[in-house]
């Protein structure tokens, strides 16, 4: 009889159950939904990295010759013709690269006990397939230290053969056995391969991770040779202890080293490993805040049924029922309804589980495996909140029910105000009787008020980073591409006599082993009257004419060295130093690059016997391949980047519409209970002669103003975490975040938060509409 009553009682209360019950579904399906879908790419990625030799560390090293090596007789012939990069070298002279190398890695190995280190080489190669452009890094493979890994069919043999990554086959329509052709050679198919040391497909120093217009490649050993294109080095190193490497080394005895970085640390190879750890904290983290909200939902509502109820409650306990018999039903209809929702949730994580760890794997180039139930995360998505939620329950209910019948039959008496309140009637004192109800009321309940407060800033801070992630892609890679008026961007082949420019061609000199401040930049000399590629700062002002007597420096340099316009700078060439006015900063972040006049740059790498040395073009028309080995579009640059732009905008809606959703149903739950409690007190307000929106104003508007100031206290918390964001990058990975918070974006939150207290609390302003005069009536009879 009591359980139905209980359960009838609760039926009247379907809509906050079912906003409750959505709350409850989202913490647990969040835990499931998270932990099964990283522990799908965990298991087996620490096995591949584990047993396929992922490098420890990675040397970057100077890419030509040292000052130390220039003295060596081998080199000596070869700088005395122009060759002094370590590309040019090898396809001149591969025997004298590849001793040079050797040297290399025994001075290291000399310098740093109980390390292994073996020569890493790859090519950066671009091409035309199904009419758009797409990247490549052929990676030639390792001996002993990052192996190639098959993930499907067999490695190449043959010289028309290759492997590619099985995400860019399959968005690409390729199978094994299928062709594809590579600057304009039909290379067969021969199975999927992947690589321990490029987990994220991190080709060069944009943020394009497009794994469909993107690929790796392993071709055999001799096809990797013959392919022409840009080739680069390091060294990647294992170490022989259990100790991590030391990534500060002497520059003196060490002169060819540029950087020693752990792999933990660099985001091609190691940003999975944060990426796992913190995805599974934020996971858990945001499960027990939701969780949590849940929690002090469900108590609240059990706390304001029981009061409801208290007269009833009274005559069962002088009746002689114990205080078990009455707690029973309204205990197991709230656990049944919380273990149901819990129940549900899990389901849905694990339905999701699956399409979060694809949306992982189009991004990071790992193996797979079916995703197995755990009981461990059964345990934690369900067991665990329902204990909280028994708990929590359990104790309110048997504090309430611990009252004698005699005082359950008296009208319930809460506190009239606690110490927020005295301090704001304190504010208040001067202010209209209405003006202090409307402040007072919306405070009476700490626990529910604490909620609303929180889910209010929970949700203001998820819309402001949703804000802050738009463009922020776009900002990296393309919005500096978008203003310059090049279409083509080609680097001479060095093997081949230099061409005749074409009229409105324009030249450009690299020289990427400079040294600023200790760190390695590069050096592009341009033109101070270029029209296709000009110089633009963060107003959209042309700058190229300032290289003429001075420096300019892009973005990201300014951010990670703190160099601003109008310092001075020191650049370190060959062991020479110049210096240079920073004359002003590119809104460029893609790239540490120093732009310098390129007759200026040609006389400080000739040590002034030339200036005319030049590295490539920027043209408006594709020039010909026969003289420039590398030839890369811009327009395929843009396209690139659409896929991780898509993603973080996917993610920023997902941020808006779940906040949104959170804040709705906390607001609908809370209003609703502030209406059914105070019926007599609204009543009350109409026969006094106030008007519904006046009353409505009184009950429910003193809401509005308190999420107004959570949603001001929660914009510097964002901010701060967004500063901490980029720090945490830059200092970790060297990578700049441009996230930006405008004006704009303050007033769009906003605006959202006005739309989501509106709609969160129109059903409560309807019920207050319904409540009729004779309520006061009613009650005043009790």
């Amino acid at each position: 009889m009591l359980l139905k009553n209980v359960i009838k009682t609760l039926q009247k209360k379907w809509m906050q159950l079912v906003a409750i019950g959505f709350i409850i579904i989202l913490s647990s399906a969040t835990y499931t939904m998270m932990f099964y879908g990283l522990s799908g790419i965990e298991e087996p990625t620490e096995a591949y990295l584990e047993d396929y030799n992922q490098e420890d560390f990675a040397v970057e090293m100077l890419n030509r010759v040292t000052l130390e090596e220039a003295a060596y007789p081998i080199a000596a012939s070869l700088l005395a013709r122009g060759f002094y990069s370590l590309s040019d070298i090898k396809k001149v002279e591969p025997a004298t690269f590849y001793k040079l190398m050797d040297n290399r890695i025994a001075e290291f190995e000399a310098s740093y006990r109980d390390v292994s280190l073996e020569l890493r080489e790859y090519k950066n190669t671009s091409y035309t397939y199904q009419g758009q452009s797409h990247k490549a890094l052929l990676v030639k493979d390792g001996e002993r230290i990052n192996l190639s890994y098959m993930e499907e069919g067999r490695k190449p043999s043959a010289d028309n053969e290759v492997a590619v990554t099985k995400v860019y086959a399959d968005k690409n329509g390729l199978t094994i056995g299928g062709s594809l052709i590579i600057k304009n050679k039909s290379y067969r198919v021969t199975g999927f391969v992947l690589f321990p040391d490029y987990t994220l497909p991190m080709f060069d120093e944009t943020f394009n991770l497009d794994t469909g217009l993107q690929t790796l490649l392993l071709m055999s050993d001799e096809e990797y040779e013959n392919f022409d294109d840009k080739e680069s080095f390091r060294l990647a190193g294992m170490t022989l202890t259990e100790d991590s490497i030391d990534t500060a080394y002497d520059k003196d005895e060490l002169p060819f080293v540029s950087q020693i970085a752990d792999t933990q640390t660099s985001m091609r190879s190691g940003a999975i490993y944060d990426e796992l750890t913190q995805g599974k904290v934020m996971a858990l983290g945001l499960s027990i805040f939701i969780a949590a909200i849940a929690v002090i939902i469900v108590s609240i509502l059990i706390y304001n049924l029981l009061h409801a109820e208290r007269g009833q409650i009274g005559i069962l306990k002088a009746l002689g029922y114990r205080r078990s018999e009455i707690a029973r039903p309204y205990f197991v209809v709230m656990m049944v309804f919380a273990a149901l929702m819990l129940i549900l949730g899990y389901f849905f994580g694990s339905l999701y589980s699956e399409p979060l760890k694809k949306l992982y794997l189009d991004f990071y180039l790992l193996p797979q495996v079916k995703i197995a139930q755990s009981f461990t995360v059964f345990a934690t998505a369900i067991l665990v909140p329902l204990l909280f939620f028994s708990l929590v329950s359990g104790i309110i209910i048997y504090r309430i029910l611990g009252e004698n019948a005699l005082e359950l039959l008296k009208p319930h008496e809460g506190k009239s105000i606690n110490r927020i309140g005295r301090y704001l009637s304190r504010v208040l004192t001067k202010a209209k009787g209405s003006t202090k109800f409307k402040y007072l009321h919306a405070i009476k309940s700490t626990g529910s008020f604490f909620i609303f407060f929180l889910g209010i800033m929970f949700s203001t801070i998820l819309m402001s980073f949703s804000f802050m992630m738009g463009g922020m892609v776009d900002r990296m890679t393309v919005d500096y591409l978008n203003k310059v008026d090049y279409e083509y961007e080609a680097y001479l082949d060095v093997t081949e006599r230099l061409p005749e420019t074409r009229p409105g061609d324009e030249k450009f000199l690299i020289y990427p082993f400079a040294s600023l401040d200790d760190n390695i930049v590069s050096l592009q000399g341009l033109s101070s009257r270029n029209k296709l590629y000009s110089l633009y700062d963060e107003e959209g002002n042309d700058i190229t004419v300032n290289i003429q007597n001075g420096a300019v420096i892009t973005k990201r340099i300014s951010i990670k060295l703190g160099i601003a316009e109008g310092d001075t700078i020191r650049l370190e060439v060959n062991d020479d130093t110049f210096t240079f006015l920073v004359k002003g900063v590119t809104d460029e972040y893609i790239s540490d690059k120093v732009y310098l006049n390129i007759e200026k740059l040609s006389n400080m790498l000739s040590e002034n016997s030339t200036s005319r040395l030049y590295s490539g073009i920027y043209a408006s028309q594709k020039p010909s391949d026969v003289y420039y080995s590398t030839i890369i579009s811009k327009s395929g640059l843009i396209e690139q980047s659409k896929a991780m732009s898509n993603y973080t905008q996917f993610i920023s809606n997902v941020m808006i519409g779940g906040s949104a959703v959170i804040a709705a149903s906390i607001l609908f739950v809370l209003t609703s209970f502030t209406v059914e409690k105070n019926y007599y007190v609204i009543s009350l307000l109409k026969v006094m002669g106030y008007k519904r929106r006046e009353v409505n104003a009184m009950i429910l508007n003193g809401y509005f103003f308190y999420a107004l100031i959570s949603y001001l206290i929660s914009i510097p918390i964002a901010l701060g975490i967004l500063n901490l964001m980029m720090r945490f990058f830059t200092e970790e990975y060297g990578v700049i975040l441009p996230l930006q918070y405008r004006p704009i974006f303050m007033l769009q939150t906003l605006a959202i938060l006005v739309l989501i207290f509106f709609a969160g609390t129109s059903i409560s302003r309807r019920k207050i509409a319904k409540i009729p005069l004779q309520e006061v009536l009613k009650s005043y009879q009790e």
